[in-house]
């Protein structure tokens, strides 16, 4: 499955890194190494399957972020990053809906294996309970 992808981080050296690997892939990656350039473009928003970002970036931090993006789609699966280790912060992000918290920091292969862990549990619909279920009427022939 090929994504429409958000990175906001900001080192330029991992953000090019993760774009380069992340469209090999067939993926398209877009990069921003700050929050509210991010922010700007509310089509690439609309248009993004996961958005991954750091907590900790120039502007606003990744909560803020979040925030601010969820007003402009709810529904965006997210991957929060930190090499933080104040457990306040942690936790903070480990309460973000819809989202997966990784450590930093992080192996490339570590990123994609989450990416598609958290649209593949984003997209599943609720399981039909049997006697919720419609069946067509049967034909008299």
């Amino acid at each position: 499955m090929l994504l429409n992808i958000i990175i906001v981080e900001d080192s330029e050296e991992l953000c090019e890194g993760w774009q380069d690997i992340l469209s090999l892939d067939g993926h398209r990656v877009q990069c921003f190494l700050n929050g509210r350039t991010a922010l700007e473009d509310r089509t690439l928003i609309m248009q993004a399957d996961v958005l991954v970002t750091d907590y900790y970036l120039p502007d606003i931090n990744g909560l803020t972020l979040v925030s601010m993006v969820r007003k402009i789609r709810a529904d965006l699966p997210i991957i929060l990053l930190t090499g933080t280790r104040d457990p306040a912060i942690r936790e903070s992000l480990r309460q973000v809906e819809n989202a997966l918290f990784l450590s930093k920091p992080i192996r490339i292969e570590q990123l994609e294996r989450c990416i598609r862990e958290l649209i593949a549990s984003s997209t599943k619909s609720p399981p039909v309970e049997p006697d919720k279920v419609t069946r067509p009427p049967s034909s008299p022939y």
